[in-house]
């Protein structure tokens, strides 16, 4: 409890209740009050999800109401809902997400990828990505195609901003099936459309309902970039959708299968 007294301290509120999370994040978290979400993490995991935030501000985000001096923990508003695992409106949500992938600020901070593991390039960093997909030779038996998209991806430039890094629908917040909160950025420096790309294929109710014309038509840059970034991110989709939820394959399959021809 004295911890729990202490951040009310800080907060200058007086103590009510609290309860932990328990949903499988890398992080400690509590709620206090109802209201504030105090989270402990390391150094770099926090300071990731501050810069996120601060970055790109939207009245859909999470907003930073405190930080530690040592950065021991953040304290986060709490959005009430609950995590989106059906997506009951794909328009509204797409519209909602591109909106704030679109409104991401550039950065000058050097390197790309986790900040707390900065590569030197953004091509180092999708390879790392892929590179962890070692479950995958049942399905996708080699990864020489995925490797030659991240190869063409070196001729299209972008601006290089703070991005969320894990931008899927278990880090979105609904209240009536509409999108009210994205929550637990990881923090990448990187290309904005990376994070709408990962959206979109991080639940199968949107990916289900999209040919590649829409996506096109959603990210508005050059359908080739577009085509080899998806490719690179829908593999790394599916090597979670094995670990997470292997009941979807067969949807993530046939669309990689369409893509990659």
């Amino acid at each position: 409890m004295d911890f729990i007294y202490d951040v009310c301290n800080s907060l200058n509120i007086k103590y009510e209740k609290h309860k932990y999370f328990n949903d499988g994040v890398s992080s400690k978290v509590m709620l206090i009050n109802d209201k504030y979400l105090v989270k402990e993490n390391t150094v770099e995991e926090l300071k990731g999800e501050v810069l996120y935030l601060n970055a790109n501000v939207s009245e859909i985000m999470q907003k930073v109401i405190y930080i530690d001096k040592d950065y021991k923990y953040v304290v986060f508003d709490f959005i009430k809902g609950n995590v989106m695992k059906d997506v009951v409106d794909v328009e509204d949500l797409l519209k909602k997400l591109s909106k704030v992938v679109f409104n991401y600020k550039p950065t000058n901070i050097e390197g790309f990828g986790y900040m707390d593991d900065i590569k030197i390039s953004w091509k180092e960093f999708l390879l790392d990505e892929i590179s962890s997909c070692d479950n995958l030779k049942e399905y996708i038996p080699s990864d020489e195609y995925v490797k030659k998209c991240i190869d063409n991806l070196e001729k299209y430039p972008f601006n290089k901003s703070i991005i969320h890094g894990d931008f899927g629908t278990h880090n979105f917040i609904e209240h009536n099936g509409k999108l009210v909160g994205i929550i637990d950025p990881q923090a990448v420096l990187g290309d904005p459309i990376y994070d709408l790309l990962f959206a979109i294929v991080s639940n199968v109710d949107i990916l289900s309902t999209l040919t590649l014309d829409d996506i096109y038509a959603l990210a508005k840059e050059d359908n080739n970039k577009i085509h080899d970034l998806l490719v690179v991110v829908l593999y790394s989709r599916i090597s979670r959708c094995l670990k997470y939820h292997p009941q979807d394959i067969s949807i993530y399959m046939d669309f990689y299968n369409k893509i990659s021809l």
